[in-house]
């Protein structure tokens, strides 16, 4: 006896659900790859914004003549350190209201920038200056530093 019944094909329901489940393992791996780079393109445009704001910093002090008072360095490498400075950085490292040369906020207040200077640093009638620019970002200090050199007899 022939059976008149066509054979039927198809997916079962045990293969789609295991099709969607597939499907939003990778969608979820998408958004979460996609989260990440969110969040790293912001912290580079901090990093950039922190740069610009240093490049600016200094613009203005190499404006400014060599014996400037806000190029004075407070805190000269033959004095006696004060406790707990030795780093040998000359007071390079300093980024608080009372240790630092120099403090401005940028004008959006995200931003603070220190500057510090050493005389004769790295050789005579040279003044090294940092640049810190720091930002608090979720409860975490970042911060970009640059040196600069500015020579006396130019």
């Amino acid at each position: 006896m022939k059976n008149n019944k066509p054979h039927q094909q198809g997916f079962t329901l045990i293969e789609v659900l295991i099709a969607i489940v597939i499907f939003a393992i990778g969608v979820l791996s998408l958004i979460t790859m996609q989260t990440t780079s969110i969040k790293g393109n912001l912290n580079s445009n901090n990093i950039s914004v922190a740069s610009g704001w240093a490049a600016d910093k200094i613009e203005q002090i190499f404006a400014m003549d060599y014996d400037d008072n806000a190029l004075r360095d407070d805190e000269k490498i033959d004095d006696i350190p004060p406790v707990g400075a030795t780093d040998g950085s000359g007071g390079l490292n300093d980024i608080t209201d009372a240790t630092a040369d120099g403090k401005a906020v940028s004008p959006d207040g995200f931003y603070t920038i220190y500057w510090n200077v050493a005389d004769d640093n790295i050789m005579p009638d040279t003044k090294t200056i940092r640049i810190i620019v720091l930002r608090k970002d979720m409860g975490v200090t970042k911060s970009v530093t640059m040196d600069y050199l500015k020579a006396k007899y130019m």
